[in-house]
């Protein structure tokens, strides 16, 4: 479906406010897609387009829409073959004991983190981290292998984790980080080949993982394992109270 929005019940219910989230793709009609925005009743809309339609946006500022440059996404994958990846004895599945950890490695390693959301000046940054937070170990309880929690130690502490979902094949990292206490000494890189490995081994085809396109750092660990970019997309935020309320603009707020 080239045009697509869908109620956000987690961002909603987090800000305390209608938040709807849309995606288009390449071949997505200019006026469909502002027709379609038109047609929401959210307060605020958080939408995906291939990176380099800015005539999505432009259009949206031409019908009087409040749009903010948000963040560009970038996602990197790699082909899964019997040999990708290696496993390590520092990782293993993560299991509902992990989740203080979780929430410990989270709330240090997502802390001032530069999503998109730091770029809307009306959302407070500390709901964006417990957001984050949240996300973490929403995959802790027992699940298939279409879920799965991941963690590495140094010895005895963990160190890092990171969650993934399967869809037709493909395991998307949806969630990952290493506590800064324990950065520097290559857990980043085992937990990403043993991952690797394990869902070379579950027959999976492919791996992908994404990240904002600023973050230089964990796009080189990706290309040291082999990861290659696949495709961006530039997320704009659509936020209608700035045109209901006249003191709220781009230049105020809580970072």
């Amino acid at each position: 479906m080239s045009l697509k929005i869908d109620f956000s019940p987690a961002d909603s219910a987090r800000f305390g406010i209608r938040v709807e989230r849309g995606s288009f793709n390449a071949q997505s009609p200019l006026a469909e897609v502002v027709d379609c925005i038109a047609a929401s009743s959210a307060d605020l809309l958080i939408i995906r387009v291939p990176a380099g339609r800015t005539d999505i946006a432009l259009a949206l500022q031409r019908a009087g829409e409040t749009v903010i440059p948000a963040d560009t996404l970038v996602y990197h994958g790699i082909d899964l073959t019997p040999e990708s990846g290696e496993l390590s004895t520092s990782v293993r599945r993560a299991t509902p004991a992990d989740r203080p950890a979780i929430i410990d490695i989270a709330t240090a390693g997502f802390q001032g983190y530069r999503s998109h959301y730091s770029a809307n000046p009306l959302i407070p940054p500390a709901l964006v981290l417990e957001g984050y937070v949240e996300w973490a170990h929403s995959r802790l309880q027992p699940q298939d292998e279409l879920q799965s929690t991941w963690v590495v130690s140094d010895a005895q502490a963990i160190a890092g984790f990171a969650t993934c979902d399967i869809k037709d094949g493909v395991a998307d990292i949806l969630l990952n980080s290493v506590h800064p206490r324990f950065e520097r000494r290559g857990h980043y890189g085992r937990l990403l080949r043993h991952v690797m490995r394990h869902h070379a081994g579950l027959g999976n085809h492919r791996l992908v993982i994404s990240t904002q396109i600023w973050n230089y750092t964990v796009q080189r660990q990706w290309a040291r394992a082999g990861l290659l970019i696949d495709c961006a997309f530039d997320t704009y935020h659509i936020d209608r109270r700035m045109q209901r309320d006249p003191m709220h603009s781009l230049g105020e707020g809580t970072r």
